[in-house]
């Protein structure tokens, strides 16, 4: 009845699978639960393309956008 009924005592399922980074483990069920469902629907068509590996593994970067003087680059050291 419910799925975390038949888990081990501590909350984790026996398959669980343990991740270096919280990027791998989101890489991982993305390309594993995600996709499928994706490719299935046809999601692709209609929104965004699919993720690739590079959109995992590239780094984060943040625009500030602001008037004169008020604080970006102090915000940027």
């Amino acid at each position: 009845m419910f799925s975390w009924a038949n888990k081990e005592q501590g909350g984790r399922s026996k398959d669980s699978e343990m991740f270096q980074t919280v990027t791998e483990g989101l890489q991982t069920l993305y390309t594993k639960k995600l996709l499928p469902l994706e490719e299935t629907y046809l999601f692709h068509e209609f929104h965004s393309p699919a993720l690739e590996a590079a959109d995992f593994q590239s780094k984060p970067m943040v625009l500030l956008v602001g008037q004169y003087s008020t604080g970006k680059t102090t915000f940027i050291r």
